[in-house]
């Protein structure tokens, strides 16, 4: 298909709450920034069954569970974001030099949070490093770089740095 005639049908899906497209978040400073939109197939039950993404697989290969789960998450901010009387823009962040973040979520006063999404119960400090990337390049409205992530205990990584689980989204989880 031509670019135009997936740029329609993008758009019906989109309408349709099915996808949603990340615009790139990028500063007028920075010049090394991959501005390239992401699509999230927000149905992530659709999405799992699409790609016969069962348990049982699951259980034996969680490679393909990250992207599923970080389609999930974004969906799960988005009904988050629409029940509040403020406006979030959300997008998506990355360098030339694959430094990225899943979800950036900038608010009306400008202030930009970054959010990691992982398949995992374990985190490094390595798990920060699009993060820290982020920070630099939204200076002083950066105010929290946060890593999602399969366990129960949020862990601070530095300074406007957690690691956090994902009950969180659900007012869940121990500050240990």
């Amino acid at each position: 298909m031509n670019h135009v005639t997936t740029r329609k049908y993008a758009d019906i899906f989109e309408k349709l709450f099915l996808i949603r497209t990340l615009e790139p978040w990028y500063s007028n400073e920075l010049r090394r920034l991959v501005k390239t939109p992401k699509l999230h197939f927000l149905d992530s039950g659709l999405l799992a069954a699409m790609r016969n993404l069962f348990p049982v697989r699951l259980q034996s290969d969680r490679t393909p569970f990250g992207p599923l789960l970080e389609t999930f998450v974004l969906g799960e901010l988005l009904k988050l974001a629409s029940w509040s009387p403020e406006r979030y823009d959300f997008f998506h962040f990355r360098d030339r030099y694959n430094h990225e973040v899943d979800i950036v979520i900038d608010n009306q006063d400008g202030q930009v949070v970054g959010i990691e999404v992982k398949a995992s119960a374990t985190v490094r400090g390595d798990d920060f490093t699009g993060l820290r990337k982020l920070a630099e390049a939204s200076g002083k409205r950066f105010v929290l770089g946060l890593v999602l992530y399969d366990h129960d205990t949020i862990v601070p990584f530095g300074q406007r740095m957690f690691a956090a689980p994902i009950s969180t989204l659900w007012g869940e989880g121990n500050a240990q």
